[in-house]
């Protein structure tokens, strides 16, 4: 029996940058777009979400769903040595069972919140269960930490039912993992995308200077979790220095957070391709900064967005990041920031040919945002501003499909 073609109506209808179109229609079939017009075929099953606007599903580059049973047990201060101490002595021992009901809990809303692509850090892969089961695509990065040998598994990734399941390669960050290991993991990513920590704070900065009270104290943490600053092999005196110097910045490289990232950085990241991704609220709790979002859109560097984890967020609500952007930074064009949450996350996961826009051949995960009373000029301006007329929701049209084998995939 052929898939049932279904038609969405919208007022207003955001396909990616640069394409807002007023009362048009999504044609899906397959779970896959299949066009966008003025009239529906005759033959489509209809549906009207009502007034607003109908966007991409949302894109969150960066999270930690195996973390969501942590929620509130070490409240950020806004000093990062000493929450990430909590954090390290509150995971052993833990309630496996809470741990997985968390997980469920936290999955589950944030498909209802219309995010259609997740960039999941792991350490042990063991809630990536919990993003398919509540139907949204996720690619889980197994991060490496330490000096060990042992890798990751390679990347891989498949269609399950319309979903996309996948695992990638992450090195925590350039003060946790020894040069020869990064170097190792980036090779083994090949041409996926690895994902990595950098210049969250400015303890991680003074230690690559080698001088600054916070630099000592992230030293003397390394020291007692086993790591010694000799065997990290430290390449030069800035962390995206280091990594620049160790070859393993270019297209296929997600740096997360970039907090501490000067001007002049900012200039060299959007020179090698790779992709930025701020979590604001988790970067304010912990470290009181978050991206200057203006100086990297002006350099020129592909921008993302993710939540971080329910260890320093109070939710994962990646809609609450782009509020809170636009309160940060109340010039931002609207679109852009949108931008940030969709495509730029796609680009940043290496997955744009599938989300974060809208046309033919991408994926049917798509969100809507009720609005009323609002003209052309306003409509993405309101939805990046929160000025909704309820909560953005997803709109899921996934179907059984054909599973894409990795090396068809993995370019």
């Amino acid at each position: 029996m052929p898939d049932r073609v279904h038609a969405i109506s919208a007022r207003w209808l955001w396909c990616g940058p640069g394409r807002l179109r007023q009362d048009a229609w999504v044609v899906v079939e397959a779970g896959r777009v299949r066009e966008v017009c003025g009239r529906p075929p005759h033959d489509a099953l209809r549906h009207d979400p009502g007034p607003g606007l109908v966007l991409p599903g949302l894109v969150n580059a960066h999270t930690h769903l195996e973390l969501s049973f942590l929620a509130g047990a070490v409240p950020p201060q806004g000093d990062f040595i000493d929450w990430v101490r909590g954090l390290v002595s509150s995971r052993p021992g833990y309630d496996r069972e809470k741990a997985r009901s968390a997980a469920r809990e936290a999955a589950r809303l944030t498909a209802r919140q219309g995010i259609a692509l997740v960039g999941d850090i792991s350490n042990t892969g063991r809630a990536a269960w919990a993003w398919q089961e509540a139907g949204v695509s996720a690619l889980t990065f197994i991060e490496a930490v330490g000096p060990a040998r042992s890798q990751p598994p390679p990347p891989r990734a498949q269609w399950e039912s319309g979903i996309l399941v996948a695992t990638g390669v992450a090195a925590h960050a350039p003060y946790s993992v020894p040069a020869p290991r990064l170097q190792a993991l980036k090779h083994l990513a090949g041409a996926t995308v690895m994902s990595i920590h950098l210049a969250e704070t400015r303890a991680e900065v003074e230690f690559f200077r080698g001088r600054g009270g916070e630099g000592r104290r992230m030293e003397e943490f390394l020291e007692l979790r086993g790591m010694r600053r000799e065997e990290l092999e430290l390449a030069a005196d800035t962390p995206l220095g280091h990594l620049l110097a160790l070859g393993v910045v270019d297209r296929r490289t997600l740096l997360v957070h970039g907090v501490q990232l000067t001007p002049a950085e900012l200039e060299q990241v959007a020179a090698t391709g790779a992709s930025l991704c701020p979590c604001p609220r988790s970067n304010l709790a912990l470290t009181g900064r978050t991206l200057e979002v203006p100086a990297a859109l002006a350099a020129g560097v592909n921008l993302a967005l993710g939540t971080d984890s329910l260890a320093s967020a109070p939710d994962l609500d990646l809609w609450n990041e782009i509020r809170e952007l636009t309160r940060l930074y109340p010039s931002l064009d609207p679109e852009a920031v949108l931008t940030m949450a969709t495509l730029g996350g796609a680009r940043a996961l290496g997955w744009e040919e599938h989300f974060g826009r809208i046309a033919p051949g991408t994926t049917a995960a798509l969100a809507f945002v009720p609005l009323e009373g609002v003209g052309r000029r306003e409509v993405l301006e309101a939805a990046a501003h929160g000025q909704t007329a309820g909560p953005p929701q997803g709109l899921a049209f996934a179907v059984a499909a054909e599973p894409l084998e990795a090396s068809a995939r993995m370019r």
